[in-house]
């Protein structure tokens, strides 16, 4: 069922963003010109003046109260990264980003060391700790290598897409992608897989076939195939 539709010839939905009071936003650009290929760029139909922003709630739902992330104290913002809204964890990260680089990670460090691991959430508040570091470009082997083996699947497929791009700054890469890619998850395995492209070495095509000793998806079978691509010129 549509959320929204128009008889206006016009209409032109795009750009559909959650908001932060939960709230879905869009731009109709409204425009009888829909392509730059077809239509000249100075031809005189094309409307610069006019357009629309909708907001879309939901009937009976209340809206979120969007949490102060702009200049907020450094604790209060770790803080946010356990809320749900994945948009309010985003922004705090951006704004984390901005901050000075030694004061965010001792008070990370400090953060850490009050989660609940009986949290049913720990998992992925771990995992947000680790994603701090990536954004202050800050390698963490310690951190990487326990959320590499976490209970939760996801959490292990996105610390092996952190390996990845930290791959020229840890101890034995293919050695912790190995392993991945033997995972009992295929969102893990596919994480190595592609990881492993990303490698100039004969060594890196083998990593990529160990996922070959567990169950194929058609996802997995795609990543494959375009890893060996990648890789053939480093097998000769």
């Amino acid at each position: 069922e549509p959320i929204l539709q128009s008889a206006d010839e016009n209409f032109r939905p795009v750009d559909a963003e959650v908001g932060p009071d939960g709230a879905l936003y869009f731009i109709d650009w409204h425009n009888p010109v829909i392509g730059h290929m077809q239509h000249n760029l100075r031809d005189t139909s094309r409307d610069r003046q006019h357009g629309r922003v909708f907001r879309v709630t939901a009937p009976g739902r209340p809206l979120l109260k969007p949490p102060v992330i702009a200049g907020a104290p450094i604790p209060q913002l770790l803080d946010l990264l356990k809320e749900p809204e994945d948009r309010v964890r985003y922004r705090t990260k951006i704004e984390l980003s901005a901050r000075d680089t030694k004061e965010v990670v001792a008070a990370l460090q400090t953060w850490i060391g009050r989660l609940d691991p009986k949290h049913e959430r720990y998992e992925h508040q771990m995992l947000e700790a680790l994603w701090v570091q990536q954004w202050h470009n800050r390698v963490d082997e310690k951190l990487l290598a326990r959320m590499l083996r976490s209970d939760e699947p996801w959490a292990r497929a996105a610390a092996t897409r952190v390996l990845c791009y930290w791959r020229d700054r840890v101890a034995d890469p293919l050695g912790l992608l190995k392993v991945q890619a033997n995972d009992p998850h295929p969102a893990v395995r596919l994480e190595a897989v592609r990881a492993a492209s990303f490698f100039q070495t004969p060594e890196a095509a083998a990593v990529a076939l160990e996922s070959l000793n567990h169950p194929q998806d058609r996802f997995l079978t795609y990543t494959l195939d375009q890893t060996m691509n990648t890789l053939k010129a480093f097998m000769k």
